[in-house]
């Protein structure tokens, strides 16, 4: 059983984005928490106190990573598609080892690229990730 929600972030003395969830609500929000003021952003005048936003039926979901951290993100997913397909090479090569006639030197051949090609892909700013 999960305890319940005290209405503070993880870390809350670092101020930052978190999601969070209404009880009746469909989908989870990015609210701010202000380590300052200990108070969550509610509106853009208005501040909620974390009893207030637990008694107001608000779930924590977690917290929201930064543009650092999403980078690294997508750079741990790429490569570990591109290691698939080096998997998949090799699987296809002892194929080919196996049975000589068989088309999987090809295929071997695509997967090797395929991983190549997840290696070098761009964020839409044209940065490598």
């Amino acid at each position: 059983m999960t305890k319940p929600w005290n209405g503070l972030p993880d870390q809350p003395e670092r101020s930052g984005w978190h999601w969070l969830k209404h009880s009746n609500g469909n989908y989870p929000q990015p609210f701010e928490w202000n380590h300052d003021t200990r108070q969550w952003e509610v509106d853009i005048d208005d501040e909620g106190f974390p009893e207030e936003m637990v008694d107001s039926g608000y779930k924590y979901i977690c917290r929201c990573p930064d543009p650092s951290e999403l980078a690294q993100m997508r750079k741990d997913e790429r490569e570990q598609a591109a290691q698939v397909c080096e998997r998949w090479a090799q699987a296809c090569g002892a194929i080919y080892d196996l049975n000589p006639t068989d088309y999987s030197a090809g295929e071997a051949d695509t997967w090797e690229e395929a991983a190549r090609a997840i290696r070098t892909l761009t964020d839409e700013g044209g940065k490598k990730s």
